[in-house]
């Protein structure tokens, strides 16, 4: 049931970061954020030492302010000592063979602490920020056809970071993404980071026609995804941004609403003398918030939100909520978009998704429900009848006896519809 309550939590703030492809000079075009935000960079290096001076070159070429710099398939055997970046520390994980690797770069004003977690068939970083931000940084090689290992680890992993309200997932994964992807892997893969609420940020083409490094998200802040063209590597360089300075608003099923101006109108108008005359300070106060709570009262009324904001049923939450109009609104551009091969993926993984969450919740809640109510044999079986919906009212049999003139032409008329009904579907 806490994971459920847990998982609902981290739907009910869910944002879906926005993607594009440009040159590594018009970032500036799409990350128009403030300085409350969170810049991360992705490049599968294939060897720091043979390319981190092209890197360099491509960081110049970008001039973004960035926090953090993910490097894979750094072939870290090869490399004793790592490069170092003006401004930044440096960080990296353990490895096996020779061209495996993570890198990480972080800016040294950002408060970060660093993880080395065991990770099965794949390198790890985690990366820590004001225990509210979440890194995973990762490599996964080519040469491991089983994931099997590779899920069982991120998914413990992921697990240890529920109280975190963002967590990203960024590296290369060698698992292709992209829509009506052959990759065996892939549904295993995304049907993992979807029962944590991690959707990926994008599914642009990475490395040819494939999608193979991935920012898997789960944020309540709006983002964006940029991937550029390298041409370090046969990887494409992934850069996304983070907006921490808002959040969604929660939804209510009431709000309050204030005539401020005819308050203070009011006040002025009102005379405060008899209270100035008073002798007891304490009877006067009681008079004066008296006074002004009735004037507030007055110029304040309960507005209800509409119907289809306005949950109706005690297991859903507004994440729940807001899940189902996501699903609809996909649904409706998917019908206006047959031929759109992307948004049909799109609208089906999110619809499996949605649905199977609503009837998971739904579930633990009707169980929660029979447990509170185990010692009391009414409320058990009051609460059995509304799961099962027995209490709806049955339609009285006497109107069978009303089909004809008389009770028995009538039942006649039922009697032949049901003796037929075989004959009439065959």
């Amino acid at each position: 049931m806490d994971e459920i309550v847990s998982l609902t939590r981290d739907i009910e703030n869910l944002n879906l970061a926005d993607s594009f492809i440009c040159a590594p000079e018009d970032t500036g075009q799409y990350l128009r954020y403030g300085n409350n935000s969170l810049k991360l960079l992705h490049l599968n290096i294939r060897s720091i030492n043979c390319n981190f001076d092209g890197l360099l070159l491509l960081l110049h070429r970008i001039q973004s302010h960035l926090d953090i710099i993910i490097l894979s398939e750094c072939w870290l055997s090869k490399c004793p000592s790592l490069p170092s970046l003006p401004g930044f520390s440096s960080y990296a994980s353990d490895y096996k063979s020779q061209n495996e690797g993570v890198v990480a770069y972080v800016r040294v004003e950002l408060s970060c602490d660093v993880v080395f977690p065991t990770f099965d068939d794949a390198n790890c970083l985690l990366l820590k920020i004001d225990d509210k931000i979440a890194v995973v940084a990762l490599y996964r090689s080519p040469s491991i056809k089983n994931i099997d290992r590779f899920l069982n680890s991120l998914d413990y992993t992921l697990k240890q970071l529920n109280s975190f309200s963002t967590v990203v997932i960024i590296g290369d994964m060698n698992i292709n993404i992209v829509p009506n992807s052959k990759d065996p892997n892939s549904d295993d893969y995304l049907n993992l980071t979807a029962s944590h609420a991690m959707l990926p940020a994008y599914v642009l083409p990475t490395r040819l026609n494939s999608c193979l490094d991935h920012v898997i998200l789960k944020s309540p802040f709006s983002a964006v995804s940029l991937v550029l063209d390298s041409l370090i590597t046969d990887h494409a360089l992934i850069l996304f941004c983070i907006d921490m300075s808002t959040r969604p608003k929660s939804l209510k099923s009431t709000t309050i609403q204030q005539d401020i101006p005819s308050m203070i109108q009011e006040i002025d108008k009102t005379d405060f003398s008899s209270i100035l005359l008073l002798t007891d300070a304490n009877y006067a106060a009681l008079i004066l918030v008296d006074l002004l709570a009735s004037i507030v009262q007055k110029h304040t009324r309960k507005v209800n939100i509409p119907n289809k904001k306005r949950i109706i049923k005690p297991w859903i939450t507004p994440g729940l909520l807001k899940c189902i109009r996501h699903r609809d609104k996909l649904y409706r551009r998917h019908k206006k978009e047959n031929d759109n091969k992307i948004l049909k993926i799109t609208f089906t993984r999110y619809r499996n998704f949605c649905n199977n969450l609503l009837k998971r919740v739904k579930r633990e809640y009707e169980r929660s429900e029979l447990h509170k109510a185990k010692n009391n044999p009414k409320a058990t079986w009051n609460l059995v009848k509304k799961i099962a919906n027995l209490n709806r009212k049955q339609s009285p049999t006497e109107e069978l006896l009303k089909l004809a003139d008389t009770p028995e032409l009538s039942v006649n008329i039922a009697n032949k519809f049901f003796a037929n009904v075989g004959k009439n579907l065959a």
